[in-house]
């Protein structure tokens, strides 16, 4: 089993495929099967899917929770792997860890991708979504977990598989994941990054207006038609069609350098 361990957590990741590597960071509750597409990706590249600490198979939590500590868990992950530098792609509020990970180690960093990804949350709709969120994750749990995964997959075998490994998740955790989302700010942070950004919206998704607080200049943006927010899954081979050419073009990078 595919476990690093990490302070007082166990923390457990699965590694396929070889070449570049890219590690996806899931959002709040869903851990690393929000990703099952993304393992078609291992023709080519190498995938690292972790479930952070309170989500999934992982063991044992941060004594004190904070977005900080889960960026030093991926830093722990590529360390426990002996990688130096990785593509790092978060998604939703997991592009907040990626982001933070992105601002306290730049220099282990080959690219980074967010999908539906904002540097805070600025607009009125997404702060009432994250409330939403955590309204429903105290009073009806497990109706907040058929949500989201019938919001991700019409396929009912891959929605159960959703549910149950959200059943996995920490609470508690969970409800803090949103809690320093909601809060949390890299504006000040984003102009200092020195390495390649792809940010890729659903053009139906309200979180796209979030684009605007990423400075000109800084990053290559792709908008996938007639798409809500659950790219990864609802949109897997258009998401997968745009990641797979970003990494080419990172690699092709990494092998002139």
């Amino acid at each position: 089993m595919p476990i690093c361990p990490y302070e007082n957590r166990q923390l457990y990741f699965e590694d396929k495929g070889k070449g570049t590597p890219i590690l996806f960071i899931h959002p709040p509750g869903m851990g690393r099967k929000v990703f099952f597409y993304q393992y078609l990706l291992t023709e080519d590249f190498r995938i690292i899917l972790p479930d952070l600490s309170g989500h999934g198979d992982s063991k044992g939590r941060q004594e004190e929770f904070s977005i900080r500590g889960y960026a030093e868990e991926v830093k722990a992950i590529l360390d426990h792997l002996d990688i130096q530098k990785a593509v790092i792609c978060g998604y939703s509020s997991g592009g907040i860890v990626a982001q933070e990970f992105a601002t306290l180690y730049p220099e282990r960093i080959l690219g980074m991708i967010l999908s539906g990804g904002f540097p805070e949350v600025k607009s009125t709709l997404l702060k009432y979504e994250h409330l939403a969120g955590m309204f429903l994750l105290r009073k009806y749990p497990r109706a907040l977990m058929k949500i989201i995964a019938g919001s991700h997959t019409e396929n009912k075998e891959l929605k159960q598989v959703l549910i149950d490994h959200m059943e996995k998740a920490d609470l508690n955790v969970w409800y803090q994941f949103y809690q320093e989302s909601l809060d949390y700010s890299c504006l000040n942070k984003v102009e200092q990054w020195d390495f390649p950004l792809l940010l890729i919206y659903g053009s139906k998704d309200f979180i796209n207006k979030h684009i605007r607080n990423y400075p000109k200049g800084k990053f290559k943006a792709e908008f996938i038609a007639n798409a809500f927010h659950q790219l990864p899954m609802k949109t897997w081979k258009s998401f997968n069609h745009i990641v797979f050419h970003f990494m080419m073009k990172i690699k092709c990078n990494k092998e002139t350098h």
